[in-house]
């Protein structure tokens, strides 16, 4: 196995992508400090998150936690397939169709807010403002939770970030990280199961759904939705501030996406694939396998770039330049690749859109504002604009 000195961790590492190339070029995976294969090419990455019967999706101990204590993704097949399908089923209820309406009414209010707290100059935080708060309002909408705790909903997400970050606590359960977030979740499930008549929201149907005669359970659903607000929360708000972010540092691409909204699509989907906002998903390989020539063996730590797996050069012509003409714009693995994508790529990629096109409604130019300096999210897994400031132009 070729070893790298590379730090996939860092976050400010402005020449990753650079060493992601030169790690391409030699091998598909290399072993990186701390003894993890870190998986460079689209072809490995594929090929690694598709085996699902050869990995879990964590770096803590196997079989360690509960299974109601463990996040959808780090449980073992077969039994994540049963999982799913209950998450699935509760979802889909709410397809983005369906919710959709909500998040055009409330993204619009939000740029208006947004726009009030401009400077006289048009200058504005849009993260805080704006791209920051349209993911924790629609999980508020799809969980049936009331929207008047949507900036708790942001905080305890980041909060809990930062705990999980720390090695000694990998093998916690989400729940016992935080307890006002727990306590507030265990009273919303609670009060659906206490009731006669609860509402048809997203947390009901978690508990009442069956496939194959089986429900989970409440501790289980009280994992699965505070996996959900925290997901939903992180990688959603990177999306949309990446996107606003790549708008503003060409106001040229704006005015033209702006003329021709049938760009918006693309122009989401090629921020996914240049600045995926989930930089790379860790796994545990639970018996030995081979991946594109790499024997991995079983208890290996495994990180798959997505990153570099979205900027390879034998799947991408010109994989570094972000092109709005870019043939298959969905041809990337930002949501994960197999049975195991992301089960909440639709709404994602419907928020995002919605943002943006109310920003295009509302807002004649944009630009970042002078003397912005990127001011990037600490999570080390993740790709977005802890702060983002722009000067905006109103309609």
């Amino acid at each position: 196995m070729i070893r790298s000195d590379i730090n996939p961790f860092d976050s400010e590492s402005g020449n990753r992508y650079l060493a992601f190339r030169e790690m391409r070029g030699v091998a598909p995976a290399h072993e990186v400090d701390g003894g993890q294969l870190f998986i460079v090419r689209q072809k490995a990455v594929e090929e690694g998150l598709k085996s699902v019967g050869s990995f879990v999706g964590s770096f803590g101990d196997i079989g360690q936690a509960a299974e109601e204590d463990t996040i959808m993704a780090a449980i073992p097949e077969p039994r994540h397939g049963k999982i799913r399908k209950l998450f699935n089923s509760a979802l889909a209820y709410n397809h983005a169709s369906q919710v959709e309406p909500f998040v055009r009414r409330y993204a619009a209010g939000r740029i208006d807010d947004t726009l009030a707290c401009a400077t006289r100059d048009g200058e504005v935080e849009i993260m805080e403002t704006y791209a920051r708060r349209i993911p924790s309002a629609v999980i508020a909408e799809v969980l049936g939770i009331p929207n008047d705790r949507i900036d708790d909903f942001a905080r305890w997400s980041d909060e809990v970030l930062v705990l999980q970050g720390e090695e000694d606590r990998v093998n916690e359960p989400i729940w016992s990280l935080h307890p006002e977030f727990t306590r507030y979740i265990e009273e919303q499930i609670q009060m659906r199961v206490d009731s006669e008549d609860p509402p048809n929201d997203m947390i009901t149907r978690l508990l009442q759904v069956e496939v194959e005669g089986e429900r989970l359970s409440q501790r289980a659903v009280l994992t699965q939705s505070m996996f959900l607000i925290i997901a939903g929360n992180e990688t959603t708000r990177n999306l949309i501030g990446n996107v606003i972010r790549r708008l503003a540092e060409d106001p040229s691409r704006y005015q033209q996406v702006r003329e021709d909204r049938s760009l918006v699509p693309t122009l989401v989907e090629e921020t996914l694939r240049v600045d995926s906002p989930v930089q790379l998903l860790a796994r545990t390989c639970t018996q030995d396998v081979e991946i594109d020539g790499v024997q991995i063996k079983k208890g290996d730590r495994v990180l798959h770039s997505l990153a570099s797996a979205n900027r390879d050069e034998s799947v991408y012509s010109d994989p570094e330049e972000f092109r709005l003409d870019r043939p298959k714009p969905r041809d990337h693995v930002a949501f994960g690749a197999g049975p195991h994508i992301c089960p909440g790529a639709f709404l994602a990629r419907m928020e995002t859109e919605v943002a943006v096109e109310t920003l295009l409604d509302r807002v004649a130019e944009m630009a970042l504002a002078p003397g912005y300096v990127w001011d990037p999210n600490p999570v080390f897994w993740a790709l977005g604009p802890r702060t983002l400031r722009v000067i905006l132009t109103p309609a």
